[in-house]
């Protein structure tokens, strides 16, 4: 009987070596899969480069000029005063600008936060810093040049500078052509005797201690001085209080008011009857507008349209003002005719009296 021939047997050395081979390739696998299912965070600096910037905009000018220049997409929250565009209603709301919350900007996981002059408080502005987001406040003058330069810092951080200055061009022409339209629209007073100046105010609060308006270094003293009027609050710096005895006094002819302080369908005319108002030539004649807040107190891309509103009250109050010239000078001349008539009369009747006593 024939012995069956086994196969011969793989020797010790090529069997460890199998063996070792599919013990590495085990980790391997082992080690895949557990890197897959735990994923590694990235660092602050990695994310930013990696992922789109998480912009948290604080106060109205900022948020308006960052969706002015395309990047809305990018911001993730806002503070309570950014009402526009309406996109910006849409995002996570963080509050007042001036007391945000550390814990309520760093839950928004920006990568940016870009805020107003105002911005705070200082220690929440330091601890976010520190987090790793990128933090930036702006301190501009608040007239043309520091909206513009705001407009263009910004422009630069969110990648969007060729935006920028196509915005800050744009913006330049529409001011200049309401200063040209202006200046036409004042040249057709210049016949009259009075100065064609308008004195302007800008109030901002009534309370019982006062008006707050706005003096020196504030946008509403941007708006005036771009168009030549004289803002009648001037000699203050900021918002303050000015007493009913001062702004009888400076008398203005015009009056604007910010749109958050008025409620109710008679607001306008309960300020044309303000005690401090009611016997100016503004409150005579009720030349009280109604201002959009963000546009009348705020640096926003907006600046034109908010000129053209102080432009257009302007030459309404020098029209009024150029018709009780001509009332007056129209009265006065009707009350010399009438006085010349009863001199002329009187002296007849003493002729008449004196020629009958020598007759």
């Amino acid at each position: 009987m024939a012995k069956t021939k086994l196969p011969r047997l793989a020797s010790a050395r090529t069997l460890l070596q199998v063996l070792s081979l599919m013990s590495v390739l085990w980790c391997l696998c082992s080690g895949s899969v557990y890197a897959a299912a735990t994923p590694i965070t990235p660092t602050a600096h990695n994310q930013k480069q990696s992922e789109t910037p998480r912009i948290i905009a604080a106060g109205g000018s900022v948020t308006e000029i960052i969706y002015a220049l395309g990047r809305g997409d990018w911001v993730v929250a806002t503070d309570s005063t950014s009402m526009f565009p309406a996109a910006a209603t849409e995002v996570t709301k963080l509050g007042y600008f001036r007391q945000l919350s550390t814990e309520g900007v760093l839950a928004q996981q920006p990568s940016m936060l870009l805020g107003a002059s105002a911005t705070g408080p200082a220690p929440m502005l330091e601890q976010v810093a520190n987090a790793g987001v990128d933090v930036h406040v702006y301190h501009v003058s608040r007239d043309m040049h520091g909206l513009s330069e705001m407009i263009l810092d910004i422009g630069h951080r969110v990648s969007a500078e060729d935006n920028a200055k196509e915005l800050v061009t744009d913006l330049q022409r529409q001011v200049e052509a309401q200063q040209k339209e202006y200046s036409e629209a004042l040249a057709t007073f210049e016949s009259t005797e009075y100065p064609n100046t308008v004195n302007a105010l800008f109030v901002v609060a009534n309370n019982d201690r006062g008006l707050t308006v706005a003096g020196n270094d504030t946008v509403p003293q941007a708006l005036f001085d771009t168009l030549g009027m004289t803002n009648i609050a001037g000699d203050l710096v900021g918002y303050k209080l000015m007493d009913a005895e001062s702004v009888l006094a400076r008398n203005p002819d015009v009056v604007f008011a910010a749109g958050h302080m008025l409620h109710g369908k008679n607001a306008l005319n309960s300020l044309c009857s303000h005690h401090a108002i009611a016997t100016t030539f503004a409150g005579q004649h009720c030349l009280v507008k109604a201002m959009d807040s963000s546009i009348g107190l705020g640096l926003s891309p907006r600046f034109a349209i908010a000129l053209k509103a102080v432009a257009e009250h302007g030459l309404r109050a020098l029209s009024l003002k150029a018709a009780n010239t001509v009332m007056q000078e129209s009265a006065s001349q009707v009350h010399i005719a009438q006085r010349t008539g009863l001199d002329k009369n009187t002296n007849t009747d003493n002729n008449s009296h004196d020629m009958g006593r020598f007759e």
